[in-house]
């Protein structure tokens, strides 16, 4: 093990890479040509990629990457460590030595130098390389393998016997001389048949030479030699970073150089023979949860598995659930060469049509906040997220680059730098500039008294924090109360109330550029995962009003859930008057919404039920049916004062980001026009026009530069 700094860790990341039988199809590109880039690589960048990050998050992690799913009757165990293999293989090479060499050295150390040959012509670079690697891990064993290397004298003797037997069986001598000829004759007779001298002699050697002691240890060896790396031992993060790097690029030496291109044979190679066994998932978690164990005082503890989720010794799911009690997050990709899978989305609950290994996968991976960090960064740039407001961290990988992409910027965004990273490449996040704004507003409920405007006060709320939305807005931020006074002055409070549309027409009028548009509840919990709170009415019977007053006026049950129990008794009376209101809040079990009834009322003037049908009449009509509003803007609607203010804005927070994560310009965005990767430091202009440092074309920079220069960095452009 690599030596490891004196400061305990506050992070330990673990990675598992599934390489069964069953994924064979997964990890392999049905392209034939020389070029072909395997997923099997894409998912070994992936772990490289978790580890840099997880560098730059923290330079006192530790890290482990465990490879499970190879052959157990090859003497594999069920999980390797990834890290002590490449160390291992990588670090037994002096001077550009091959394989063979260092084995030839080894046993001319030991006056073996006639062996020379056979260790050539007998061991493949591969074999040779593994043999020399244990018996450097194992000294001891060194001596059972001189031991068991034919002498020089007695091949010399089996030559000179080889001969006589060859020439006797070429004259047509009967074949009992070979119980004349001694314990070789049997040997020469069944190999030789009639081959005469020299010819004779060298296949009778050479067929004793593969049944020799030292060539049944050697095949031995290389079956058993995976056991020395059946613990998962975790690393300093930066070392994990070295070696994940040299198996990505370092080729080995006697195949590199002579070679070049894509023939270089690497770790990989050496270990391809060795994968598509069984699926011992349940083990290898098992093994993971013991090295998390070991350090009970960590703060942070993260595992990703990268699998098809079929187990094959039995369910995975209890030890999962005793890593969840170890209190491991655990993120699951689930992947597959499936194009119709769909893609860049992420999941709260199985599809109809999932397999048994999604829902494994599914069920084991963390419960987050749709609504934290860095969920709203895969958001905005074109994933799906579940408008229940949670999601699991488990995504359905059917490329390599969205495996990638799962990994570079969710798992890789944990420290923090996601936002700027993205405004960088010009995407412009106006929305997590005002979501402290937003949040302030929401704890500032207004009042509207015995005065039937909850109406006003609802729609300047949301007009009020859409507007702080936009950076440097030309005229300026008006406040709730100002606004509500227009609305008021155009549309008088009366009993019958206003049509909300019409209102909302003249409101988005007044206050350039809003737009609004009605949505059912899953366009307005999308709305709110994306920070724009949400205008809502809803209307009730007389008993349904005294049911909701009584609930969230009462101090023991304000800060509970309505739900649609409470409320089913009154949903076939008619209506007796409808309310207002500010949808700003959602999670998978609930709608928490803004009143305007003063702070004291209900859970510090806001109140949370079910779903939208906790609301609903069960004669409802168009006109008194729950009815949601996303108040929004356009980028493109904004002046160009405007869109610099944004811009001057970003460059403060990035040079902040800068600061507190210098890694973060050493990230890279791709050239639209000359296709070449650069750090984003090399840029000039600004993210509204940057200049390409290669090709010196300027262009308006788009997440999708970044992405695409995520992808060609690792190599995963042409991978179906």
């Amino acid at each position: 093990m690599l030596a490891m700094s004196d400061r305990s860790p506050s992070t330990v990341f673990g990675c598992l890479l599934d390489v069964s039988g069953s994924m064979r199809k997964a990890l392999e590109t049905s392209r034939s040509d020389e070029h072909t880039i395997e997923r099997l690589r894409a998912v070994l960048r992936a772990a490289l990629k978790l580890a840099q990050a997880e560098l730059r998050r923290d330079p006192q992690a530790l890290t482990f990457v465990g490879v499970f799913g190879l052959y157990v009757d090859t003497g594999c165990p069920p999980v390797v460590d990834l890290c002590g293999i490449v160390e291992a293989l990588l670090g037994s090479y002096e001077d550009h030595q091959t394989s063979h060499d260092l084995l030839i050295a080894l046993a001319n150390k030991n006056n073996l130098a006639h062996i020379t040959k056979y260790i050539q012509t007998k061991l493949s670079d591969d074999q040779a390389r593994i043999i020399y690697v244990h018996l450097r891990l194992h000294p001891e064993r060194v001596a059972e393998f001189v031991d068991a290397i034919p002498t020089e004298e007695q091949l010399q003797n089996l030559r000179t016997e080889s001969k006589t037997i060859g020439t006797v069986i070429g004259t047509g001598i009967s074949l009992g001389a070979e119980v004349f000829f001694g314990p070789w004759a049997k040997v020469v007779v069944d190999v030789v048949r009639g081959q005469v001298g020299d010819t004779g002699a060298a296949i009778a050697e050479d067929y004793a030479v593969d049944c020799s002691d030292a060539m049944k240890l050697a095949r031995s060896i290389c079956d058993e030699w995976l056991l020395d790396f059946a613990n998962l031992e975790p690393r300093p993060v930066a070392d994990v970073v070295d070696l994940l790097q040299q198996l990505q690029d370092h080729p080995l030496a006697g195949s590199g150089d002579q070679q070049t291109g894509p023939g270089k044979r690497t770790v990989l190679d050496t270990l391809r023979e060795y994968m598509y066994g069984n699926t011992p998932m349940r083990d290898t978690l098992r093994h993971s949860l013991a090295v998390f164990r070991k350090y009970p005082n960590v703060e942070q503890r993260v595992l990703v598995l990268v699998s098809d989720g079929e187990s094959t010794d039995d369910n995975p799911l209890p030890v999962a659930c005793e890593l969840q009690q170890e209190k491991v997050i655990l993120a699951a990709v689930y992947l597959t060469s499936d194009p119709a899978m769909p893609r860049r989305r992420l999941y709260d609950r199985p599809a109809e049509e999932w397999n048994a290994g999604q829902r494994t996968l599914l069920s084991m991976a963390a419960r987050v906040d749709c609504a934290e960090h860095p969920i709203p960064v895969l958001a905005s740039i074109g994933w799906e997220v579940p408008s229940s407001a949670e999601c699991a961290l488990y995504t359905i990988a059917c490329s390599s680059a969205v495996l990638d992409e799962f990994c570079s910027i969710l798992l890789s965004a944990r420290f923090g730098s996601a936002d700027a990273l993205l405004d960088v490449v010009g995407r412009v996040r106006l929305d997590a500039y005002i979501s402290q704004k937003h949040v302030r507003s929401a704890r500032k409920p207004s009042n509207q008294r015995r005065s039937p405007t909850c109406y006003a006060h609802a729609t300047a709320a949301v007009i009020h924090m859409a507007l702080l939305r936009i950076v440097g807005r030309d005229a300026g931020y008006p406040t709730i109360k100002e606004i509500r006074r227009k609305i008021v002055k155009q549309f008088r409070p009366n009993q019958s109330g206003w049509d909300m549309e019409q209102m909302l027409r003249m409101a988005t009028t007044l206050y350039r550029p809003l737009q609004f548009r009605k949505v059912d509840e899953d366009g307005a919990r999308q709305a709110v995962l994306h920070r724009r709170p949400v205008l809502t009415t809803f209307y009730l019977s007389e008993s349904g009003w005294d049911t909701f007053t009584q609930h969230f006026g009462s101090v023991a049950t304000s800060s509970l859930v309505l739900t649609r129990d409470h409320m089913a008794s009154h949903r076939s009376l008619p209506d007796d008057g409808g309310h207002t209101v500010v949808l700003f809040k959602c999670d998978p079990h609930s709608l928490t919404f803004l009143n305007s009834w003063g702070k004291e009322w209900g859970n510090k003037g806001s109140f949370s039920i079910e779903d939208h049908t906790v609301l609903e009449l069960d004669d409802a009509s168009e006109a008194t049916s729950v009815c949601f509003y996303d108040v929004y803007w356009l980028e493109e609607d904004l002046t160009a004062i405007e869109q610099q203010a944004y811009t001057l804005k970003v460059d403060e927070e990035l040079h902040a980001r800068a600061e507190k994560y210098p890694s973060i310009l050493e990230l890279e965005a791709r050239c639209p026009h000359c296709h070449v990767n650069s750090p984003i430091a090399d840029f000039t202009g600004s993210i509204r026009e940057a200049v390409c440092p290669r090709c010196h074309e300027s262009f308006a920079p788009q997440p999708g530069h970044l992405v695409q220069a995520l992808y060609a960095r690792a190599g995963l452009n042409d991978a179906e």
